[in-house]
Formats: structure tokens, C-alpha cells, sequence
């Protein structure tokens, strides 16, 4: 559970598969640029993701947090690959009543063809690479590839102005290939982004708005999780390689009795006259012209594009629905 302890009471962690994903410590987290407008504290973990697994984000706030100025809320936008998929609100009395506790897992659509709200489950999908290298595409790819991996949590201190009208529906999104030009990754070792996997039918959701107080200059606290793939996660060094067997040392002449330095000789001399008196039948020589290796596959051939979802961020309207 990644914790700070300039923000004491704040917590976050990532579950895969139902279980709480191992965190380990960013080899690189001093050169990480702060998220936002203003530099604040932030936790950077990497995790292990695991290809098709759902995963979750589960928040905890509990009474250290000190709620002293403003009357304020805390609001939690939750970003994933670049993506604000979530924001939730928590005030001092969900904490006091014991429900300081916050569980994203999926991103929620209207659909129109059922008229019902779903929940789209996240999953880890992996990325595929193709050897484009056309200007365009790389330019393109590369954008996509900065965020990629990052689950991202901005904290803020608000203002609760009260309840509105459920007035945005979102489509369902389909799942896409996560298909990436080789050129754009830069040598990172990227290895999954997020999809959507299934969709479960939820009640309608409740929204409020919020203001974030001005004197704070952006989020108060900021958690990264980057997940990869084991191998990954090995390349990138956050965790140590599989080390090879090491040879067993041989044992020093000098140390040999008289009767081992005996035995090592025979058998050295007559593995030497087996092999002075081995004849061996000398084949000719049969010149083989090279061949060539041809790519059977269609070559011009091109993935098709597709769509990214916009970065750009939407209103303010935050979902209040328990999970």
C-alpha cells in the first residue's frame, strides 16, 4: 500500500486478479517531473501486471488525514494511461462513519442499445509492436506511449457544492489491440496497456460537483503506479535478473594426491592413443549455393489506425455512487 508521509491518512493500492499487487520501490523516482502546475509529495511504485488479468484501485482515508482547513473534501481523480477514467469525493463524515474506504474498478457507460448504465472492467492487455517507421505513425505512437502503464492518482482539496443532475452518458467503449510502432517505445521497456473486459449491469450513478481550493496550485498528493510485465520489470532493473548457475570450481593440481594425478594421466594417454588410431572416412566437399530467405507474408500490408481515447480532461462532475 503506497503511503506518504508528508499527506499521513492517505493510502492507494493496485489489486490484480483479486490480490494486492507486490509494489516495488522506483529506481529512478528522483527523476520523475511533478505531476500538475506545482511540485508536491508523491509515492511512485512499480507493479507486476499479468496479461488478461482485471485489476483495481482501492483508496483509504482514515482519521490521521487532518481535515482542519476549509471544511474541505478530498477529491481523487484517477488516471490510467494518460486517461482520467474516475473521480471520487470523500469527506470528513464518510470517514467518521466508516466509509473512508474507495474501490475503482471500471469505467461507467450508458448503453443505449439495453438502456441500462454498465461497468466496464479494466484489464492488462499487451502491446504489440510492428515495424512501421513512417513519420507520421512514430509521431503519433510516441504520444500514445507516454503515459503508457501508469496508473496515476491526483489528490486534491475541494469544495463540495452539492449534487447534479446525471446529465453525461457515456458510450461503452470497445476493446482495441494495443499496437504501437517499435520505433515509438525508445528502447522503453514497455510491455501492457489497459483494455476494457466485461461489462456488468450497475445502477444509475449519483454526481456532485467540486472547486479545488486556489491557494493549492494543483493536487496535494500524487500516487504513480507503473505496472509491467516480470520481464519487464527485470529489463527495467526494479527487480534483480534470475542469476545463471556458477560453475563448479575445479579442483587445483597442487592439491591432487599422487594416485589422482596418476589416474588423469592414463586416462589422458589413452584417450590419446584411441584417437591416433581412429580412422576417419573424409567426405567431400559439397558446395551448396546460398540461398535466400523470402518473406512470404504481404508485405505492404499495414495494421489498420485506430482511434486514441482524448486526454483531454472532462468536467469536473464527480461520480458519488458507493462501490
Amino acid at each position: 500500500m503506497a503511503i506518504l508521509e508528508d499527506v499521513p491518512g492517505i493510502s492507494f493500492k493496485v489489486r490484480v486478479a483479486g490480490l494486492n499487487a507486490v509494489e516495488y520501490d522506483d529506481p529512478s523516482a528522483l527523476e520523475q517531473e511533478p505531476a500538475g502546475p506545482a511540485a508536491c509529495p508523491t509515492s511512485a511504485k512499480y507493479i507486476e501486471c499479468i496479461d488478461g488479468a482485471e485489476f483495481s484501485i482501492e483508496g483509504h482515508v482514515t482519521g490521521a488525514y487532518d481535515w482542519g482547513y476549509r471544511n474541505h473534501c478530498l477529491n481523487s481523480r484517477i488516471y490510467v494511461d494518460g486517461e482520467q477514467v474516475r473521480g471520487w469525493v470523500l469527506r470528513e463524515r464518510d470517514v467518521n462513519t466508516g466509509r473512508g474506504r474507495k474501490v475503482f474498478e471500471g469505467r461507467k457507460a450508458f448503453c443505449r442499445r439495453t438502456n441500462r448504465w454498465v461497468l466496464q472492467r479494466c484489464q492488462f492487455s499487451a502491446i504489440s509492436t510492428v515495424d512501421d517507421s513512417k513519420k507520421d505513425r512514430v509521431e503519433h505512437d510516441i504520444k500514445v506511449a507516454k503515459d503508457l502503464g501508469l496508473i496515476e492518482i491526483r489528490v486534491s482539496r475541494s469544495i463540495y457544492l452539492g449534487r447534479v443532475p446525471t446529465y453525461q452518458r457515456p458510450s461503452p467503449r470497445e476493446t482495441k489491440e494495443l499496437e504501437l510502432a517499435e520505433k515509438s517505445l525508445k528502447g522503453r521497456a514497455m510491455s501492457h496497456g489497459m483494455s476494457y473486459s466485461r461489462s456488468d449491469i450497475i445502477r444509475k450513478p449519483h454526481h456532485c460537483n467540486t472547486k479545488d481550493l486556489d491557494e493549492d496550485h494543483g493536487p496535494i498528493a500524487v500516487f504513480r503506479f507503473y505496472y509491467r510485465s516480470r520481464d519487464a520489470l527485470k529489463r527495467e532493473m526494479v527487480i534483480p535478473r534470475t542469476p545463471s548457475p556458477s560453475p563448479v570450481p575445479k579442483q587445483e593440481i597442487a592439491n591432487m594426491s599422487r594416485a589422482e594425478l596418476e589416474r588423469l594421466a592414463q586416462e589422458r594417454l589413452n584417450q590419446l592413443r584411441g584417437n591416433g588410431n581412429m580412422k576417419q572416412e573424409r567426405k567431400p566437399i559439397v558446395k551448396r549455393e546460398r540461398t535466400e530467405i523470402i518473406d512470404l507474408s504481404d508485405g505492404n500490408a499495414r495494421p489498420a489506425k485506430h482511434s486514441r481515447r482524448s486526454l483531454k480532461q472532462e468536467e469536473d462532475i464527480v461520480d458519488l455512487t458507493s462501490d
